[in-house]
């Protein structure tokens, strides 16, 4: 049935823009990106227990690497996969010494990480200093523009999620929960914590790069401050623990949730819409702790419980 639901959805949202305006063929197209970022949030908190808070460094490494190397004459096609490459390098480079932090250390050695490189990129003329730079024009009508991106983004997080979910039910994604289950144990019994990590660490920045990539020439306009913003990463954050972390559909779903709720809040609330989307999220938080996958997951086991008990209890009656 879960398989029967995600395919309709599937369906749904591919037949979906020729129904709806530009305006929310825009706001979706924000959610499947932001869907992205969340899975790949949650391979490294959710599942292994390390939160990158500056992890936003690959998604502004994939959209100025894919913009230098399309002035450069690359296809969009190639510079992003390159631009995913490099990104791919530089979260292994970093990873080997970083990821022997462990909790809130690692936490703000990837912030101080994550500014540096935004102070690299201010500072250098490849990528056009702190004015920022530009991608190439797309010379389609605009309802193609956001049609194109949006069936990106779509296209893009299905492979995520999917790729996350093969990973963790893998044997490589035993290691992983072992990790945040107890590193040392996982240690003693033979895996090689700091590979794996790194190497979740290079699967979650390959993504995050071409989430970047897309993101870049989805704004035509890029600078430093915005590609590199944390802030991607904390509605990121929130919203994988509103879904529900450690699950798969938890970060698509919590997505579409502050989604619809930020744009609902600034839509009615304009000069107070942080307030109200502040207020909106603890609530929602305080009445489903375990995220919204988490909490139905747990309500789920709990009458499959109950209901076994119940029949157990019968038995021994008769």
């Amino acid at each position: 049935m879960n398989i029967v639901w995600i395919v309709v959805a599937i369906i749904i949202f591919t037949i979906l823009p020729n129904f709806i305006s530009g305006y929310y063929i825009r706001i979706l197209t924000a959610i499947f990106m932001y869907a992205v970022l969340s899975q790949c949030i949650n391979l490294m908190s959710g599942y292994m227990g390390y939160l990158p808070f500056g992890h936003v460094m690959f998604f502004g490494i994939g959209a100025y690497m894919t913009a230098i190397l399309m002035r450069g004459n690359l296809p969009f096609i190639v510079a992003m996969l390159l631009a995913s490459l490099s990104a791919i390098v530089v979260s292994i480079i970093l990873g080997f010494p970083v990821l022997r932090l462990r909790g809130h250390y690692f936490a703000i050695a990837t912030i101080g990480m994550n500014g540096a490189l935004m102070t690299v990129v201010q500072n250098i003329d490849i990528t056009g200093g702190a004015r920022g730079t530009t991608f190439p024009i797309i010379m389609l009508p605009p309802g193609q523009v956001y049609s194109y991106f949006y069936y990106a983004f779509l296209a893009l997080m299905i492979i995520t999620t999917f790729a996350i979910y093969f990973i963790v039910n893998s044997r490589f994604g035993f290691a992983i929960r072992s990790i945040k289950a107890n590193e040392d144990a996982a240690n003693s019994m033979g895996i090689n914590t700091t590979n794996t990590k790194v190497v979740t660490w290079a699967i979650a920045a390959l993504f995050t790069s071409i989430a970047g990539g897309l993101y870049g020439y989805w704004m035509s306009f890029i600078a430093p401050d915005e590609v590199f913003d944390l802030m991607f990463i904390t509605n990121s954050i929130i919203m994988m623990l509103i879904g529900g972390a450690g699950t798969i559909l938890g970060p698509v779903i919590g997505a579409f949730i502050v989604e619809t709720v930020s744009e609902f809040a600034w839509s009615g609330f304009m000069e107070y819409h942080l307030a109200v989307l502040g207020i909106i999220t603890i609530i929602i938080v305080f009445f489903v702790p375990g995220g919204v996958i988490g909490t139905i997951t747990e309500k789920i086991r709990d009458r499959k419980i109950a209901a076994s008990i119940k029949s157990e209890v019968a038995a021994n009656d008769r």
